[in-house]
């Protein structure tokens, strides 16, 4: 029975960690105006660059791979704004600990919030697969505690007076190179994703934890040669074993690494005293049975060795689980955890039967057995769910895809947006009155706030050239006298910069709110509309064409080439133009009218930037600023006199946009295709 207890104990140090996803931009089920420039991943564990991977497919089919940037983080980057359903999946391979886990969640543009709403919650579910392979790494496990007992009882029996009956066979050592082949190699075919040689070298050469997997089988090999010849190295190829099997899991995940490795080595090696010795005894036959003097002296020496490990190993668990938990409410607020809770209480019954049963010298080896089949059955469900993230992990991850509030306008400001090749430029100036300004620069490049910092970028006013200074990761700033209409270059330095150009309004440039609320009225109000676009990510741009009819009609072409129609919750998409139609239904329907501009509501800092012609009509220039998730948007209107939007400009991470609107309130006849026809 105590060979049960041990199996909880020990569960937190042998447990898949995994890399989970923790936070996302956007998030499950957001509702967006405008397709992101890039999607944000964050994890919670470092990630194996050749073997993690992420990707967005977006309404037309067409996916958008992303890739590793930084150690818990992926970015997918896209170029595209059709309106629908979009699906984020992933694969991760945690460095920590080599484990494969899968997800995905979905987000929509252009799309009912209220009927998207419960399609997209993120998923990271253990597998059937998953429980399998916990199996089988847990009668490694327990083979390897068996041989530790077996090596403990073997000793205690050759102290004077000797035991010649005690003779252990060890042969749990082919049990453990048996198992351990089985798991290290479905861990690195899972993770790999294939039985390719350079898959193989992928993930065993990634880190120490996938390193110590063929050296954990090494080991065991050895151990079994031993037994079979007879040598006398046993233990040292046992303690080889376990200590690989330490490192093999998440025990890295502690801080510091080798601390956690340490811990959970310790914590194998007393589990494999206490309870390995006890299974050891319970395969071994007594002459006499076990009320006889010598079985009764076994006992007698294996108490205080046994009493001692049992107090490491509860000792070492807790260190581990408080580390790798976090906090107590992950008992009940996650799968893993409410598990572990669920063992916990068990054992916690059961431990009172087993101290009874030594006590009175009774041994129960076929109940004893039952339960502890029990436990490896839960400890084997137990593997397969993750650790949940820390609250340092969850807060990391929050901060990682949030923007920083540095550099970004406050209300009353003027800012205008722009991009120097792909970053994003932000420029706000303050006061915004005729004379000194500090003029601050935002800059977002598509490899997030933290690739900010490295950013150097010079601005360029009235003919003069000179060095920002950093005000934040994401923040440049400079003092310049202004009188208005100046025009203003700012110059980011890198292969992934380029020059953003602004023209300054009149000083102090007037209020835009009634303009922004009365073209807001003049939008929502039309029937039906068309618009040309142009989508740039700063490297390439793509162009599209779209009409859309009230209450839910879209037809798009995307390059002259790919279409989607959306009537409803149903939605038709060819690749080409002689591509036969496929169909889609249950989908949620689009909402029409609406604009990207109405998912980033309330619009700030709303501007007068000047006057222009738009296709023939005169329009009013209107700068604002809108913001949603922590991603910073900027808005130029160009609104008629009608109060509709003949041009808007945004500036959005990775995603610098154009839309030129025509044919308000047109006749459209926008119908179903036929599905199958070209």
């Amino acid at each position: 029975m105590l060979t049960a207890v041990v199996l909880l104990v020990t569960l937190p140090a042998t447990a898949s960690a995994h890399a989970q996803l923790v936070s996302s931009a956007p998030k499950p089920d957001d509702a967006l105006g405008t397709a992101p420039g890039v999607v944000v991943l964050e994890f919670s564990q470092a990630l194996n660059p050749r073997l993690s991977a992420a990707g967005v497919t977006d309404p037309a089919h067409h996916r958008w791979p992303g890739s590793v940037t930084t150690g818990e983080e992926i970015r997918i980057p896209m170029a595209t704004n059709v309106q629908g359903v979009y699906s984020v999946d992933w694969v991760t391979v945690s460095v920590s600990d080599g484990h494969r886990v899968a997800g995905s969640f979905r987000f929509g543009v252009g799309v009912s919030a209220a009927e998207l709403a419960g399609t997209g919650a993120a998923r990271s579910d253990p597998q059937a697969v998953d429980v399998l392979v916990g199996v089988v790494r847990w009668v490694e496990a327990l083979a390897l505690l068996l041989l530790v007992g077996q090596l403990l009882v073997t000793r205690l029996a050759a102290r004077p007076p000797g035991l010649a009956w005690v003779r252990p066979r060890f042969l749990s050592a082919s049990l453990a190179l048996s198992a351990g082949l089985v798991v290290v190699w479905a861990e690195a075919t899972i993770a790999s994703g294939g039985h390719s040689l350079s898959a193989y070298a992928g993930y065993f050469g990634s880190g120490l934890s996938e390193a110590a997997r063929p050296l954990r089988i090494a080991f065991e090999a050895l151990a079994l040669i031993t037994v079979m010849r007879r040598r006398p190295r046993l233990p040292l190829w046992v303690a080889g074993a376990l200590a690989c099997l330490a490192a093999s899991g998440h025990a890295a995940d502690l801080d510091p690494g080798a601390y956690g490795i340490a811990l959970n080595a310790v914590h194998l090696a007393a589990a494999g005293v206490w309870a390995g010795g006890v299974a050891a005894l319970a395969l071994t036959r007594p002459p006499d049975g076990w009320r006889s003097p010598e079985a009764r002296l076994l006992l007698t020496r294996f108490s205080p060795p046994a009493l001692a490990a049992f107090a490491v190993t509860v000792a070492a668990g807790a260190l581990q689980a408080a580390g790798q938990l976090g906090s107590l409410s992950a008992f009940v607020q996650t799968g893993y955890g409410a598990v572990l809770l669920a063992k916990i209480v068990l054992v916690g019954l059961m431990l009172p039967l087993s101290l009874i049963a030594w006590r009175l010298r009774r041994l129960h080896l076929r109940a004893e057995a039952g339960i502890a089949a029990a436990v490896v059955a839960a400890a084997a469900l137990l593997a397969a769910f993750p650790l949940p993230p820390t609250a340092a992990a969850r807060q990391a991850a929050a901060a990682a895809t949030a923007a920083s509030p540095a550099g970004l306008p406050q209300p009353g400001q003027v800012t205008l947006g722009g991009n120097a090749g792909s970053v994003l430029v932000g420029l706000t100036l303050e006061p915004g009155q005729p004379g000194s300004n500090r003029v601050m620069v935002y800059l977002f490049p598509l490899q997030g706030a933290n690739a900010a910092g490295a950013l150097v970028a010079n601005l360029t006013a009235n003919g003069t050239t000179r060095p920002l200074t950093g005000c934040g990761s994401t923040c440049r700033e400079a003092t310049l006298s202004l009188s208005g209409d100046d025009e203003l270059e700012v110059d980011v330095l890198g292969p992934a910069g380029g020059r953003a150009t602004f023209t300054l309004p009149s000083l102090p440039a007037p209020s835009g709110d009634a303009l922004i609320s009365g073209m807001q009225s003049a939008m929502h109000g039309l029937r039906s509309y068309a618009a040309s676009e142009t989508l740039s990510s700063g490297i390439g741009s793509i162009h599209s064409e779209y009409a859309s009819q009230a209450p839910d009609r879209s037809r798009w072409t995307v390059e002259q080439t790919s279409q989607t129609v959306s009537i409803g919750t149903t939605q038709y998409t060819r690749e080409a133009q002689d591509q036969p139609w496929s169909k889609q239904t249950g989908l949620p329907p689009l909402t029409i009218p609406s604009f990207v501009w109405d998912y980033f509501q309330p619009l700030t800092n709303a501007r007068v930037v000047g006057q222009t012609t738009v296709d023939g009509a005169a329009a009013t220039g209107v700068a604002a600023f809108g913001s949603r998730s922590g991603t910073a948007i900027w808005f130029t209107f160009w609104i008629d006199g009608d109060g509709l939007v003949r041009r808007v400009d945004m500036h959005a991470p990775g995603h610098f946009m154009t839309d030129h609107y025509v044919r308000f309130n047109a006749p459209e006849d926008i119908t179903a295709p036929p599905v199958g026809a070209s």
